[in-house]
């Protein structure tokens, strides 16, 4: 972090050793570069009902994760990102925090990605916001919601043509 002070919206988080979180309510880290990318991940992610912990790159990423006590679930990270990339951020936690499941995006080339990060989830930007929640869930081990239940019925098939109106001589 650039200052030594903590953002006074991540304080009740990172000075939770009480155990006083919901018990299944899990803590994603998001880390990335571009603050739209990160406040789009972060809104989507507290809209479903997850605590998020937000880094503008890896190393403000790593210093929250190292002063946030609790567990982390999972950490969605940016792979190029400025003082320390999403890779070497995910090397870090995974030695730190054993179990800790991971998910890389990035809009570089997929192929290498995957090839120099073969055991991590990878998700291509763009991507859209169901996608991701969707994502997060199976890599969680979550339920599909409800909602996803119903819309994944219907992905691909083509709806009705509305009715058309006919002309009368």
């Amino acid at each position: 972090m650039k200052n030594q002070s903590v953002p006074t919206a991540l304080k009740p988080l990172l000075s939770d050793t009480t155990g006083s979180l919901q018990p299944h309510q899990p803590v994603i880290l998001v880390a990335d570069d571009d603050v739209i990318i990160r406040n789009l991940v972060t809104i989507l992610m507290q809209l479903e009902g997850y605590l998020v912990v937000a880094a503008a790159d890896g190393q403000e990423g790593l210093e929250l994760s190292r002063k946030y006590s609790g567990k982390i679930d999972l950490v969605i990270t940016d792979m190029e990102m400025p003082r320390l990339n999403g890779s070497d951020l995910c090397a870090h936690l995974l030695e730190e925090r054993p179990g800790i499941k991971v998910l890389v995006m990035s809009g570089a080339d997929i192929d290498e990605i995957v090839s120099q990060n073969i055991h991590l989830q990878f998700l291509p930007k763009p991507f859209d916001g169901q996608t991701i929640k969707k994502r997060v869930r199976n890599i969680l081990g979550l339920p599909p919601k409800p909602s996803e239940a119903r819309s994944s019925s219907t992905v691909g098939k083509s709806r009705s043509d509305p009715p058309r109106l006919q002309q009368v001589d």
